[in-house]
């Protein structure tokens, strides 16, 4: 299994990425080393905005407030005072549905996320977000 401990622990190249090389188990495996908190949300059943939007609330354990839509989970992902952690990791599974049914939603989604990696990466914490596609995608 490829050792991703290293690379997760820098906030500079953190940012949104296709699952890599040894597959989730080795993301999991590098941020349990780093003491990231790591959030999953698998979208198999995303068929829509609002469909792909309250899965990721519930995976990464939002709080009440989220409103799921985009500004609501950019303030939710860019300030997460409620799970302090020295690294965040996200995994986004099974993303084909979404991205084939809605791709300009699901662009927004890793737009947010990309957006998310930048405010982090000024405060010099890693954020990643690992979307889960198949490599003809």
């Amino acid at each position: 299994m490829t050792d991703y401990t290293e690379t997760l622990a820098n906030p500079e190249i953190a940012g949104v990425f296709e699952i890599p090389e040894g597959g989730v188990e080795a993301i999991v495996a590098a941020a349990e080393a780093n003491k990231h908190i790591i959030y999953r949300a698998d979208l198999r059943a995303a068929r829509s905005r609002e469909q792909m939007l309250n899965i990721i609330g519930e995976g990464l354990e939002l709080p009440a407030w989220y409103g799921a839509n985009y500004d609501a989970l950019m303030d939710c992902i860019c300030d997460m005072n409620w799970v302090p952690a020295p690294g965040y990791t996200i995994i986004l599974e099974n993303c084909h549905n979404i991205n084939t049914l809605a791709p300009s939603e699901f662009n927004m989604l890793i737009d947010v996320f990309a957006e998310a990696a930048n405010s982090w990466r000024e405060e010099d914490k890693p954020f990643w977000c690992f979307v889960d596609l198949p490599s003809n995608v």
